[in-house]
């Protein structure tokens, strides 16, 4: 055998086992990954769902409130003129019949002097005509001086002229009070918390009539707003007592009394209007701050509902959970009670036994179709 020979048979050998080398790594890599490719590619999303229970009625309630000044208002101009002084400004303190603004409006001025000239001669007028019927009167004592007929004619002119005086002071009356309009008069004791014009602003029909002076609230007496539910309206009654604590001073508590109770419960909510007066000594607390109100309940009715805290969705016009109804996400609108460790005390178009979703979300909407499972205790 030739040299040429052996080395085309080694070549030829070197050739065969390095592609079964090849192939068997290409086997093993198509192996390795076939595990992998029987994974599903749309596996089903799966919301926890639990079990509402009920739970022993709490002794005392945690409600959220408002506080509101006890009278506010807004001052507007009630005739056309313009911004002559403003003696007041935000944050002020004011007292009821303080002059806050003057106004000016050189027409009503001058009807103002045209309505008196007018009273002064209707009063010249009857003074005229009553002394004349006086005249009259007294030669018709005489018989035969006077007529029937001019005597009638003397007595109904001077009673005609007296209504003349009664008219020329009635509208001088209506054009002073038009003039009384040029002075903002605070309404009641309380501070400015709001002014929108200056000086020389034109108001009144045709002008900023549509944007208030100053805004005015009573600061030394407050009301609490809170909605109790309906569970608990038999332990509500006025003039008791309720305390209440803000977030501006976490460490002191305030004392309040039930003064108001609107007497209908709201359908949507299922709870009852209560307003708490606070007297409001020193000007500590603002109108505007949230207040969180505890109200001692001795209830022994069956339990309360309580939810996880993640359960409860909020927006801007309603407060709701997801309940689960034959496969199908329903918000029911309720209404946050007491908070516990993890868990918010609701009340709504729900009972024990119901099935919700642990984690609300706004993302899924209103009857829209779903898969649940049960959620980790």
């Amino acid at each position: 055998m030739t040299i040429y020979a052996v080395l085309r048979r080694g070549l030829f050998l070197l050739t065969i086992t390095s592609t079964g080398f090849l192939m068997s790594q290409c086997g093993n890599s198509s192996a390795e990954k076939s595990p992998m490719d029987e994974a599903p590619a749309d596996e089903e999303i799966r919301y926890d769902a639990i079990r509402v229970t009920a739970s022993r009625p709490a002794s005392e309630l945690n409600l959220p409130g408002e506080l509101e000044s006890y009278y506010e208002t807004d001052l507007y101009p009630r005739v056309s003129s313009y911004v002559k002084a403003l003696h007041v400004d935000i944050g002020d303190q004011v007292h009821k019949g303080q002059v806050l603004a003057e106004l000016e409006a050189p027409e009503l001025t001058a009807n103002l002097t045209e309505a008196f000239s007018k009273v002064k001669a209707a009063e010249a007028v009857y003074g005229a005509s009553k002394g004349t019927y006086l005249r009259v009167l007294r030669t018709s004592r005489t018989l035969g001086a006077i007529s029937p007929v001019d005597l009638d004619a003397a007595r109904t002119k001077a009673v005609s002229d007296s209504l003349g005086v009664v008219a020329a002071n009635a509208h001088y009356s209506s054009v002073q009070q038009l003039v009384s309009y040029l002075k903002i008069i605070a309404p009641f004791t309380g501070v400015i918390t709001d002014r929108r014009l200056s000086p020389g602003a034109f108001v009144g029909p045709g002008g900023q009539n549509g944007v208030p002076m100053l805004k005015i609230k009573q600061l030394d007496r407050l009301r609490l707003r809170i909605a109790v539910p309906e569970a608990y309206l038999g332990d509500i009654r006025r003039g008791n007592q309720v305390q209440f604590s803000v977030r501006s001073f976490p460490n002191q508590t305030f004392t309040g009394r039930i003064n108001r109770i609107a007497n209908s419960v709201r359908p949507e909510t299922r709870s009852e209007l209560v307003e708490i007066d606070f007297q409001n000594k020193g000007g500590l607390l603002k109108p505007g701050m949230f207040a969180s109100a505890r109200l001692p309940v001795t209830s022994t009715r069956e339990g309360s509902l309580y939810v996880p805290k993640s359960a409860v969705v909020s927006t801007l016009d309603r407060t709701f959970v997801l309940k689960v109804v034959d496969g199908k996400a329903i918000r029911t609108t309720v209404q946050k009670g007491d908070d516990t460790v993890g868990q918010t005390q609701v009340f709504g178009d729900l009972k024990a036994g119901d099935i919700i979703l642990k984690t609300g979300s706004e993302d899924i909407a209103d009857g829209a179709a779903i898969k649940t499972q049960p959620a980790k205790q």
